[in-house]
């Protein structure tokens, strides 16, 4: 069904997130309720990537694109709760789910608030908040569209999925895999855990567009 080209892609793509995975496993986020919430985000933001890979390969792809929206939401919502939020929206996150604390989700923060939030974060990278807005600017329509069953994958329905969108979504999905793995590791406050990151970004090119260090 696949080229041998995108039959590697979804091999070497699958080798990087195990890598990925047993590195976060070990990981514990330092002893602050900004940096643990932030982490938990991530975590959120690999479910979504992991779930994706496994629908690509089952050829379940337009429920495997929409996953691609909630991996970047909850990629962009760690990394402003690291760098942006106030200490009452971190508050507002940890907090437990009861009937109060839903109806945050009508008056949450959206991901464009987020991304303006860390234009002006001292702290947030700035090469990184480009990289997360470039990617909302050129992909953000069709992505709502999978989300919500528009005319995007239902125009795939009949023309189907060419090889060259597959390779492509899978190689950004894995960008924002590897953002999201460089998060993880910051936030546990301990530098040494950036070393494995270096490692597997020089081990997983192939797979990645250019990714720059948080």
């Amino acid at each position: 069904m696949f080229t041998e080209r995108f039959q590697t892609l979804i091999s070497r793509t699958t080798l990087f997130h195990e890598a990925v995975l047993r590195h976060v496993e070990a990981l514990t986020p330092a002893q602050d309720e900004r940096f643990d919430v932030a982490f938990r985000s991530g975590l959120l933001s690999l479910e979504h990537a992991f779930s994706a890979m496994m629908l690509l390969e089952q050829g379940r792809f337009a429920s495997s694109i929409a996953l691609l929206r909630p991996q970047f939401e909850c990629l962009v919502r760690g990394i402003w709760l690291c760098y942006a939020a106030n200490d009452n929206w971190v508050a507002k996150f940890t907090e437990p789910l009861k009937a109060e604390t839903a109806k945050l989700a009508n008056e949450g923060v959206g991901l464009a608030d987020m991304l303006k939030a860390l234009d002006s974060a001292p702290d947030a990278p700035a090469h990184i908040v480009a990289q997360l807005r470039g990617y909302k600017d050129v992909t953000w329509k069709a992505l709502n569209s999978y989300t919500h069953g528009g005319i995007h994958p239902l125009a795939r329905t009949l023309s189907g999925y060419p090889e060259q969108l597959l390779y492509d979504t899978t190689r950004n999905a894995n960008a924002m895999v590897a953002l999201c793995a460089q998060l993880q590791s910051v936030l546990t406050g301990v530098q040494k855990n950036m070393e494995y990151i270096r490692v597997l970004h020089q081990t997983f090119l192939d797979v990645l567009p250019i990714v720059e260090p948080l």
